[in-house]
């Protein structure tokens, strides 16, 4: 009972006043007073309720770890040559894993047919015995936005979208996927390419970047922050030759092809970008045996 009233009640009793009639006399102010405190009492019944259940409910274990990079891809013409350039660096680390071919011919060359995307991996991990559906993962990150493209392993069926949370209008890159069965670990890969503008926030800005913030949340869990790792380089390549990423992803494994043109051929007079290639940076550390771990070495 709210303390106000039962005071009220208990001191008209001291009177002679039968409960009864103490109740009939309460005045206005005395009942809306009484009826705050009772609303405040709920409140905080319902609050430790949930708060119990949210303790008590069992969330499988699920684990999420990540990396991020940029993927450059053009040709070199040298004379009738024609030959793939490609460039992969880590955007958390600031390092270059490798660059194919390692240094640029310095004879006369031209740069043609450039692209370049942000990729950011993340792979999901169920280390429960039971399979976990439904699953929404939200990105909030700048470097995804409505131009970014989703691919995933084959063993989950993964759609993404760009929605804005209500209560603050913040945008985040929501993943959804169906299910992801017990002791399986799937792959999910968010490919956005780097125009004039990420290109301005990537390279004039100076950014640190880190892991994005995500939440998480499914049938078996509660919508909850995520703790990210980091997947290292060599875990990387390993996770992508096992888990067969997809066709649509750009993994870390790429070739040098060569081939030679006709002297007709339009490509010949294609325009020189090589001004829009990207900064270059140092090469990655080699990895230690115990950073490698039980996935092995990686060549860079």
């Amino acid at each position: 009972m709210p303390t106000v009233i039962y005071k009220t009640l208990s001191g008209r009793a001291r009177t002679g006043m039968s409960l009864w009639g103490a109740i009939r006399c309460l005045t206005l102010g005395e009942m809306l007073q009484g009826s705050a405190e009772l609303a405040a009492v709920v409140s905080l019944l319902v609050a430790a309720t949930i708060w119990f259940i949210t303790w008590v409910k069992p969330n499988p274990g699920i684990h999420v770890s990540a990396a991020i990079y940029t993927y450059e891809r053009g040709f070199i013409l040298e004379g009738t040559t024609k030959t793939t350039l490609s460039h992969m660096q880590n955007l958390l680390s600031d390092c270059t894993i490798w660059r194919r071919p390692p240094v640029l011919p310095k004879s006369s060359v031209k740069i043609i047919e450039v692209q370049a995307w942000i990729l950011s991996k993340y792979l999901l991990e169920n280390a429960s015995g039971q399979a976990i559906t439904h699953i929404r993962m939200a990105i909030a990150s700048p470097l995804l936005n409505q131009f970014t493209e989703l691919s995933a392993t084959l063993n989950v069926q993964a759609k993404g979208s760009v929605e804005s949370r209500a209560k603050d209008g913040l945008r985040m890159y929501v993943i959804s996927i169906d299910a992801l069965a017990p002791n399986a670990s799937a792959m999910v890969t968010l490919q956005t390419p780097i125009n004039d503008t990420m290109r301005h926030a990537l390279y004039d800005e100076h950014h640190t970047f880190r892991i994005p913030t995500a939440f998480l949340s499914a049938d078996q869990l509660w919508n909850v922050g995520l703790t990210v790792a980091q997947i290292s380089d060599s875990t990387m390549a390993v996770l992508e030759t096992d888990m067969h990423s997809g066709e649509k992803s750009i993994s870390m494994a790429d070739k040098v092809e060569s081939w030679n043109l006709d002297p007709s051929d339009p490509a010949l007079l294609e325009e020189d970008v090589s001004y829009r290639l990207l900064p270059t940076t140092p090469n990655c550390p080699v990895e230690t045996d115990r950073e490698r771990g039980e996935f092995g070495s990686q060549n860079k």
